[in-house]
């Protein structure tokens, strides 16, 4: 494992600004006074009044302090770890557009194994490694587009992503990755441990070690062994479930931007109407702050998600996403399976590679791979249940976007089939919603248009 995380560039002054930032709402003067005060002081004095703030649990001073890391050459896995953390924000790599044949895969640590084990163990993992990178660039050869040739990656691939986050926010990733949630895989283990001693050269402030809790631990505890031995249930049938949403969402909102405006108090709001609801939140939609929507919440079940599928979903940051262990959740006989694999004829030999992967995966695990490091032997194209909670807000934002012909296509197909069950059920509100070009009646994409603006209206104005 080579892969590295590191802070790259960080707040100026970063304790001047984060002690200024813990004096001002007990220190007469103006913030630019007490700033330059605090700017003037020794960092070591600054150092020591932080340290009695933080230990008082006011961090949110710490969210002053900008921090940007780059990481390099970790697995996709590390990425999808952290693109989960929602107060940062990420750039990576596209595997819709760049070629990842040659971008390399991240290989275990066998090396506590014995020698000749190690050997086999290496051996194998490699070789298997090689064949499934084969079969991408043997896929892209015969045509099929990279963002389908994708999903017969392991997830062992490397991946090159910047991340930017507030101090407060990498404290909670550099926990999580050490001794929280990441504290059973090697990778993420190292490069939390990395970012922490970094952060004590730089950041002192910030390599704040905090107690873990493992939420998986205390269930097996509490719970019956029938109940936590059993498997997570995956829905076929439908894309989407809609588990629950707010009662009358129409009326809140309309009532919140009545409230809003001044119009009437929120005691004294008589039911609105269904053409007046429709008139108040056609004008909402136009508005640039949309915080009426969010006063309805809607949770959802996408039933069969591909692991690159998370991606596009995660990056929605704005909702409450809850992803199953993947090691634990998903099987090699669970797979998405593009048009493209199928037009082309490869559908049987796509199978293959699944089947040979879930093959491979046993023989490894027979020989010793550790549980976690199995990680980088799951397919992205295998699929998994996720679950989530998003407000109309966010609802607007995700279904404008992924609903557009350009968006994904698997992500596209899960926009859509919310899109449907939304409208059936809260018909109303959710008519309004659609891809850009519906919603505003311009087409955001410029050049990149798929030039089908009416034919889409259309669609989306049944």
């Amino acid at each position: 494992m080579n892969g590295t995380a590191t802070i790259i560039n960080y707040t100026a002054n970063a304790h001047a600004i984060v002690s200024a930032a813990g004096r001002i709402s007990t220190t007469p003067g103006s913030a630019d006074e007490i700033y330059r005060n605090s700017s003037e002081n020794a960092p070591s004095a600054n150092l020591k009044l932080i340290g009695k703030i933080l230990s008082s649990g006011h961090e949110s001073v710490l969210e002053h302090v900008s921090v940007n890391l780059s990481f390099d050459n970790v697995s996709v896995y590390v990425e999808q770890f952290m693109i989960e953390f929602r107060l940062a924000s990420f750039t990576v790599k596209s595997r819709r557009y760049v070629d990842f044949g040659q971008m390399g895969y991240v290989t275990p640590d066998f090396s506590s194994f014995p020698a000749l084990q190690e050997k086999d163990l290496r051996t194998t993992y490699q070789n298997h490694m090689e064949y499934l990178f084969g079969r991408y660039s043997y896929l892209i050869e015969k045509g099929v587009p990279k963002e389908d040739a994708r999903f017969v990656l392991p997830y062992s691939f490397q991946s090159n992503f910047y991340c930017t986050v507030n101090g407060r926010e990498l404290i909670k990733i550099m926990n999580e990755m050490a001794w929280g949630r990441g504290k059973d895989f090697p990778e993420l283990v190292r490069l939390g441990r990395s970012l922490f001693d970094q952060c004590r050269q730089c950041l002192p402030f910030l390599a704040v070690q905090k107690t873990a809790f493992d939420l998986r631990q205390s269930l097996d505890r509490h719970l019956a062994d029938d109940l936590k031995n059993s498997s997570v249930d995956i829905k076929e049938g439908n894309t989407v479930t809609l588990l629950r949403g707010t009662r009358h969402p129409e009326q809140l909102i309309c009532q919140a931007a009545l409230l809003g405006c001044g119009i009437c108090r929120l005691d004294e709001a008589e039911p609105v109407h269904t053409e007046m609801q429709k008139t108040i939140i056609a004008q909402i939609l136009k508005s640039s702050r949309k915080r009426e929507l969010e006063q309805a919440c809607f949770t959802l079940r996408f039933n069969r998600i591909s692991l690159a599928g998370i991606t596009h979903l995660v990056r929605h940051r704005m909702q409450s996403a809850v992803i199953p262990d993947y090691i634990r959740t998903c099987s090699f006989g669970r797979y998405v399976v593009p048009e493209s694999i199928v037009h082309l004829g490869l559908e049987e030999e796509y199978r293959e590679v699944f089947r040979k992967a879930g093959k491979a995966a046993d023989r490894l695990g027979k020989m010793g791979i550790p549980f976690h490091d199995r990680i980088y032997l799951l397919l992205s194209g295998m699929t998994l249940p996720v679950m989530t909670t998003m407000n109309a807000n966010e609802l607007n934002t995700f279904i404008r976007l992924r609903t557009c012909n350009r968006a994904q296509w698997e992500i596209k197909e899960c926009a859509d089939a919310l899109l449907k069950i939304l409208r059936e059920t809260y018909p109303v509100l959710f008519s309004f919603y659609g891809p850009s070009c519906f919603v505003s009646g311009t087409c955001p994409e410029g050049r990149m248009s798929c030039g089908k603006m009416r034919e889409v209206r259309e669609f989306y104005g049944m």
